[in-house]
């Protein structure tokens, strides 16, 4: 597996960070030794939608290690408010810049 990937942002849950058909490039090995911070902007499983990817940012770590997500545009966005905490193994990687197609 690479250590980079690039996703296509899909919805506007996170607005005005990121657009709808933008990209960001993700570290896959990011959280291999560290752990994801509040702020930073990771790719995360869906939890019950397997094949789906979604972008969005850390709002808090918990102790056991999963990760609270949120939308930066709120009243857009399906984030741990309705499904939960993500467990750390379902976090693909971090964002670490945003790219054309």
């Amino acid at each position: 597996m690479w250590p980079i990937a690039r996703f296509r942002v899909s919805d506007s849950s996170m607005v005005p960070t990121l657009n709808p058909g933008d990209y960001v490039l993700v570290n896959r090995w990011a959280y291999l030794l560290g752990r994801p911070s509040p702020g930073d902007i990771v790719v995360v499983r869906h939890p019950t939608h397997t094949n789906t990817v979604l972008v969005k940012r850390v709002a808090s770590v918990t102790e056991g290690g999963d990760v609270i997500v949120r939308g930066d545009n709120p009243d857009r966005s399906v984030d741990s408010r309705q499904f939960g905490p993500i467990p750390r193994g379902r976090i693909v990687g971090k964002a670490f810049t945003t790219a054309k197609p």
